[in-house]
């Protein structure tokens, strides 16, 4: 059966999928760019900030990768520190 939660483009539904990336990242991060193109996440600094909003700790470092068009560009990479205290 399909999740239908992982089909759906919801602001929920992207945080969820990027927070899922990034604790199974483990300390390593996600980058906005595979963050748009392997989770169909449309503008991963929303999700982000709604996810810092909720108490999450969330660092952003800056690097450049060589995208699939072999063409240099500089992205976020977001590391999860910690979850949310509940």
């Amino acid at each position: 059966m399909t999740n239908p939660e992982k089909l759906s483009n919801s602001t929920h539904a992207q945080r969820t999928r990027l927070l899922a990336a990034l604790e199974s990242a483990q300390g390593y991060g996600i980058t906005s760019y595979a963050a748009n193109q392997e989770l169909g996440i449309y503008h991963p600094p929303a999700r982000i900030k709604e996810l810092r909003q909720t108490g999450h700790n969330i660092a952003t470092l800056w690097e450049t990768i060589e995208t699939d068009i072999s063409r240099p560009r500089r992205v976020a990479r977001y590391v999860l520190i910690s979850k949310e205290a509940n």
